[in-house]
């Protein structure tokens, strides 16, 4: 365990301690150091509200700033005296390649940890999908960030056509949504009014909405959580008192759920105004997080003579991955001459062997200039495949301080980018990396 690595002597020049009440940082700081929990307590707040708490020793916090380069997304005070470790932003990966023992129990807290996110946000995603009534979430600028199956039938636009464009592009009378958005904030919650909805096959629509508006910790207005009906029918036939007594009651107990709910999740689904699908979010974190810790655990790896060494490394790193929603198959290693110098899969029909030595000379690496990363497309025999299958690979840039030493590649899994990340290649170009 991670508490018994933490004893090594050579990490004293990293310890530091907090005295109670003492603040570790601030939500909204730009610092990006990492720690670890030696003793303590430590109450975690979004704005002036305790979210959590960590006690545990070896616990991980401060990571999501590092690993993604982003503002911290809450505040963490010493609820009493704490003792921790404090790995400086500058000096993470030396850090967690001088201690592969750290860097070993690290990947498997940020994948235990990425597993419980991920069925928390399918969980939220997927309540969304058994309501009957179209429910929108929208940014602060009017941006959708997310809507259910319910809401693709009602407004005849599937969620790949609709997320991050304006909300406003589905009404027949924008003005009168931005009326009935005033109306919101003003009154935080506005129960129902009929707007005119523009249907691209069945025309104008009537839409009995009902919204509530949410917040962050600060209660600075984020974004618009919107469930419609329609009511085109009740509308002619003037019943529309009768319709609104028969769902009141359950829209009331549905807003307030998805509201709390909606609260939680903005952190994960937005980030500033950017639109961002929580599937999309999920990979690129994963991939994120496995390519810092290889990164740290195969950088002597790329001299001549580590064949072993890295074959062990990477048997290791995928014994403790979670098998069942891991995004790829296999990981290879090239030099800076694109030849594969090590290789490791966990197909059945896939010898790695046989790709040793074999090159990438002649494969297309579409890079960008704001990312590390590569996406290559190519086809790959097997025993199931004789005749050649397609595959999706990521290649990334590993550099060794400012050396560039080679790069490091992830097989993906064809099906499962489909099937449970519903992601294709261009989506998967769009990504950005920022070199460690």
């Amino acid at each position: 365990m991670i508490k018994n690595i933490l004893d090594n002597p050579e990490l004293d020049k990293y310890k530091t301690s907090f005295q109670s009440a003492q603040t570790i940082f601030l939500e909204g700081d730009s610092t990006q150091d990492l720690y670890i929990l030696l003793d303590g307590k430590i109450d975690i707040f979004k704005g002036n509200k305790q979210i959590a708490d960590i006690s545990d020793s070896g616990s991980l916090f401060g990571e999501m700033s590092f690993l993604l380069g982003s503002k911290r997304t809450a505040t963490l005070k010493a609820n009493r005296d704490v003792n921790a470790l404090c790995i400086p932003k500058d000096d993470i990966t030396d850090f967690l390649g001088k201690f592969p023992d750290i860097a070993r129990e690290i990947s498997i807290i940020l994948a235990q940890r990425l597993d419980e996110t991920n069925r928390v946000l399918y969980g939220l995603k997927g309540l969304g999908d058994q309501i009957p009534d179209a429910v929108i979430m929208t940014d602060k600028n009017n941006r959708i960030l997310t809507w259910n199956t319910a809401a693709e039938k009602l407004y005849g636009r599937d969620r790949d056509q609709i997320n991050g464009n304006s909300v406003e592009e589905i009404y027949e009378d924008p003005k009168a949504y931005n009326e009935f958005l005033n109306d919101v904030q003003s009154q935080y919650a506005v129960r129902e009014r009929i707007l005119k909805v523009k249907h691209p096959e069945k025309g104008t629509l009537s839409v009995s909405t009902s919204t509530t508006i949410l917040h962050d910790g600060h209660h600075n207005f984020q974004g618009v959580l919107s469930i419609g009906r329609d009511v085109t029918a009740v509308q002619k036939l003037k019943q529309s008192q009768r319709w609104t007594t028969y769902w009141l009651i359950p829209l009331i107990i549905v807003i307030f759920i998805l509201g709390a709910a909606g609260f939680f999740a903005i952190p994960y689904i937005t980030k500033g105004y950017h639109t961002v699908d929580t599937k999309k979010q999920d990979l690129r974190n994963h991939l994120a997080k496995d390519y810092l810790v290889l990164k740290s655990l195969l950088s002597g790896c790329f001299e001549p003579g580590k064949t072993n060494t890295a074959r062990q490394t990477l048997k290791e790193f995928f014994d403790i991955q979670e098998k069942k929603n891991l995004p790829y198959t296999g990981v290879l290693l090239l030099n800076t001459d694109l030849t594969v110098i090590n290789a490791y899969s966990i197909q059945k029909d896939t010898d790695p062997e046989q790709l040793i030595g074999s090159s990438y000379g002649g494969i297309a690496f579409t890079e960008s200039e704001d990312s590390i990363h590569s996406v290559l497309s190519l086809y790959r025999s097997s025993s199931n495949d004789p005749q050649g299958k397609k595959g999706i690979e990521i290649a990334f840039r590993t550099y060794d301080a400012d050396n560039f030493i080679g790069w490091l590649v992830f097989q993906m899994d064809v099906n499962k980018l489909e099937s449970v990340f519903e992601i294709d290649i261009e989506a998967l170009k769009k990504f950005r990396f920022k070199k460690p």
